[in-house]
């Protein structure tokens, strides 16, 4: 079974006068990275979510924004800084005095002053709002991974598809190394018979220019390796555990390694447009590895 590496989700939750909004993202990246956005009266959860998140994450850029805002109106409602007010007071006074004839200042242009409200950052009870906090991270997590799970059905399906066609070029490469050496000691024999005409072919030399053509273009060590990655990948990908998208990547690395060990070594054009087919999917097949967590 595979994850995905990209999803998202999101928790919305209102208790004890408190409304939280918990969004999560989760994008690719090759090792586990959690960005996590709380406000800033609320640092201190901000361990305790971390260890939620890597409790259930292994791999993948985790971005998370926790929205906290309170539904009571005696914390919506904004609140005079007293201390802010009164020194505009004096300062209104002081001013009064230094212009005579003016009129005296009231409430009504104290209350005209910029910033004299401000609007009041309270938590009550701050286990409360922790657990609200949490249990919105937990409902996303779930949404995320629900996401995740079935994001990697489908890319499953497309890796074993993949892995299939593979077989099948490289079970028609494995059917042509002997051949490939029975027609070239075929070409090379007429070719000698052409030059030499009326006579006879030197069958110990014939013998070891066949041999040493042989030796050169030897595959089997590549295709055994080719079937045993593929092997490993299938495994990884129908095992009963997550797969690890790094191993897979690794392994699809490999496959294209091996897969261009073969095309350096042989001439025969069958072999030839069997490994490109081969390359153009297992280019195909890595950037789906690429996606799995």
């Amino acid at each position: 079974m595979i994850f995905s590496m990209t999803a998202f989700g999101r928790a919305h939750r209102e208790e004890a006068g408190y409304s939280v909004t918990v969004e999560m993202k989760t994008l690719n990246h090759r090792y586990l990275d959690i960005v996590l956005r709380l406000p800033k009266n609320l640092s201190e959860f901000e361990e305790p979510c971390r260890k939620l998140i890597l409790s259930r994450m292994r791999r993948g850029r985790v971005e998370v924004y926790v929205q906290i805002e309170s539904v009571l109106p005696e914390h919506k409602t904004p609140q005079i800084d007293t201390m802010l007010a009164r020194h505009y007071w004096q300062q209104l006074q002081t001013l009064h005095r230094l212009l005579p004839g003016c009129n005296a200042p009231g409430l009504e242009h104290l209350l005209r002053i910029p910033y004299l409200f401000e609007t009041r950052e309270t938590v009550d009870d701050r286990d409360v709002l922790r657990g609200q906090v949490m249990g919105g991270i937990e409902e996303a997590l779930e949404q995320v991974n629900r996401m995740r799970a079935t994001e990697g059905e489908s890319m499953l399906k497309d890796c074993l598809e993949r892995i299939s066609f593979l077989r099948r070029e490289l079970s028609l490469i494995e059917s042509r190394k002997e051949l490939v050496v029975q027609e070239y000691r075929k070409r090379l024999q007429d070719r000698m018979q052409e030059l030499l005409g009326d006579i006879g072919v030197d069958e110990g030399r014939l013998l070891q220019e066949v041999a040493c053509m042989a030796e050169r273009s030897d595959i089997n060590e590549e295709i055994v390796r080719l079937a045993s990655h593929m092997d490993q990948m299938q495994s990884l990908l129908s095992g009963r555990d997550p797969a690890d998208g790094r191993r897979l990547d690794f392994l699809t690395q490999e496959l294209h390694r091996e897969a261009n060990t073969i095309g350096s070594k042989t001439t025969d054009m069958e072999i030839l447009q069997a490994v490109v087919q081969m390359k153009t999917e297992i280019g195909k097949l890595k950037e789906q590895v690429q996606n799995i967590e």
